[in-house]
């Protein structure tokens, strides 16, 4: 499994265990697959990842630059524990 280093915590742990945010057409958007430079954090660690400016330096943008990265770092917050590790397909 890939490992990736939260942006907010900065502690490495397995890419499945992550939410990845990136910065599409319409502002930022939580997706693991979008096309893009990504940035990874654990659930619950938004509001970490906002005070320590990590986004916008992870994704290699000016701050003021991102539409919507208080509603996504909100999102990643409230996923918590309730984010779902992502298991094999049967």
């Amino acid at each position: 499994m890939p490992i990736r280093t939260c942006v907010g915590c900065r502690v490495a742990d397995e890419q499945s265990v992550l939410i990845r945010l990136v910065q599409g057409r319409t502002g930022v958007v939580v997706s693991r697959t979008a096309p893009g430079r990504g940035a990874w954090l654990h659930p619950g660690c938004g509001e970490l990842a906002a005070r320590r400016r990590a986004v916008p330096r992870a994704l290699k943008v000016a701050p003021g630059a991102l539409l919507g990265l208080a509603e996504a770092l909100a999102e990643v917050d409230a996923a918590g524990s309730a984010w779902e590790k992502p298991g094999p397909t049967q």
